[in-house]
């Protein structure tokens, strides 16, 4: 539909994420010297979280009072998290869109997009260019992406009303594999239900 992100065959319009982001942060974390700071309910995403193209929750959780006292700030849903320093980088780059309000540790950022992008185009075109941003990443003390560079990168921009159509579509296999999901696990119940009633 889009053609190759990197090469651009359809000739799309471009621009750097820089212009197509309201903001773009990062995350930090709370003292560890004050364990009452993770008995909160703020979910505090890390890279270990991020298994998903979807976060609805998290390992950890943090406090407000652990928000107000770092550099852990709350991220409005439908942003774009990415992981940009860890080993895991080595073969994989990281990105979801978190459908609650979270926090984020310190390796990774966060992408607000404008109203020019949607954010379900923004997150699969990172999962797009995946095979060039990894070829690109430096090993220093840990694996990373040369963030600076990366945020400068343009991207392929095609009308907003094909982006919207295509996250639509997005969504609507989301919610048909969640019903499956929920179709299986009842299937299971049922199954258990027989055998105990059968060989119980």
């Amino acid at each position: 539909m889009f053609g190759d992100p990197t090469t651009n065959p359809k000739h799309w319009n471009t621009k750097a994420i820089t212009e197509l982001c309201e903001n773009i942060m990062g995350g930090g974390t709370p003292s560890k010297s004050k364990p009452e700071y993770f008995e909160g309910t703020i979910p505090w995403v890390s890279p270990k979280d991020m298994k998903s193209l979807f976060i609805l929750d998290s390992q950890d959780h943090i406090t407000e009072d652990a928000v107000n006292n770092s550099s852990a700030k709350k991220i409005k849903s439908d942003s774009i998290l990415m992981v940009i320093r860890s080993g895991i980088l080595k073969h994989t780059l990281p990105v979801a869109m978190n459908k609650v309000e979270v926090t984020i540790n310190q390796d990774m950022k966060v992408f607000i997009p404008s109203s020019e992008i949607n954010p379900y185009y923004l997150l699969f075109y990172f999962t797009g260019i995946e095979r060039d941003v990894l070829s690109g990443v430096r090993a220093v003390t840990a694996d990373n992406i040369d963030f600076n560079q990366f945020k400068k990168r343009h991207v392929i921009l095609p009308p907003k009303q094909m982006q919207d159509d295509f996250a639509s579509f997005v969504q609507q296999i989301d919610k048909s594999k969640f019903a499956v999901q929920k179709s299986l696990e009842k299937t299971e119940i049922l199954y258990k239900s027989l055998m105990q009633t059968y060989f119980g």
